[in-house]
């Protein structure tokens, strides 16, 4: 009897070394997983916490969809640390359906359907948890930390691709400055999908949002080559039809657990 409760006590204390592992992994830590076809794709880990998302009345440039709350994130997750290629695209759907051409570009003019059938396609063969981020996960990976309207230097043009520097284009990742976490491009570049459908939003705290559970809009975040600096605000908020295709649209995967890939 002794021996049998020491044997129990031994595995429930595996198990809660087991639960715990990871839990002093830092937001910033990287990880690279191998896609179908054989491109690479480099992941960044946010770690659980709190933050206020949606925007202060006082912020120039706000809209009405911005309501500022407390979320609480209570696992942490693995987020792309830029925007899904091209090349890793075609790796995966041997096609290219973007506008403007160049493998190390965001890929282009894809629906929320299309991100799906990628997501899919990945998951099936790695066996993996390859997922769109919720919109709450992807403004605290924005966000990074920060609770200005842009994050990183502060300063746009340091941050993203947008009207007044893109030349009516994308460009290749990464060739902007990162947030505090080292993601790139999250201030615009390519609009994002992401999982939830579109909502005005909770106005009081909430742990773990992910939307309604239908509706009638997908929900973009993050700002475009196209786009005026009040559109590319870590807050600011699209909404369109997930079968709408346009070559400002593009996306970043999320992972919860990578344990398996």
């Amino acid at each position: 009897m002794k021996a049998e409760l020491c044997l129990f006590l031994a595995f429930a204390a595996l198990l809660r070394m087991t639960s715990l592992a990871g839990t002093d992994r830092k937001s910033g830590e990287t990880k690279v997983i191998t896609l179908p076809g054989g491109a690479t794709m480099e992941m960044v880990w946010c770690a659980p916490g709190k933050f206020h998302m949606g925007s202060p009345e006082t912020e120039s440039g706000r809209f009405n969809d911005e309501t500022q709350r407390e979320v609480s994130l209570t696992k942490g997750f693995w987020i792309g640390k830029y925007e899904v290629t091209q090349r890793q695209w075609v790796s995966v759907m041997r096609t290219n359906p973007s506008r403007f051409k160049d493998a190390d570009a965001p890929v282009d003019d894809i629906s929320w359907h299309d991100c799906k059938t990628f997501i899919r396609k990945v998951n099936a063969e790695i066996g993996g948890c390859a997922r769109l981020p919720t919109e709450a996960e992807w403004e605290y990976a924005c966000r990074a930390g920060d609770i200005g309207s842009i994050a990183g230097t502060g300063v746009l043009d340091d941050m993203a691709w947008y009207d007044l520097n893109s030349e009516n284009q994308t460009h290749p990742v990464g060739r902007r400055k990162p947030n505090a976490w080292g993601i790139y491009d999250m201030h615009g570049n390519v609009l994002e999908w992401c999982s939830d459908w579109y909502s005005t939003g909770a106005t009081t705290a909430i742990a773990d949002p992910k939307g309604p559970p239908s509706g009638s809009f997908k929900v973009l975040r993050g700002g475009c080559w196209f786009f005026y600096e009040r559109d590319c605000r870590s807050a600011y908020r699209l909404k369109r039809e997930p079968n709408s295709r346009n070559c400002i649209y593009g996306f970043r995967l999320a992972c919860t657990d990578m344990a398996d890939l």
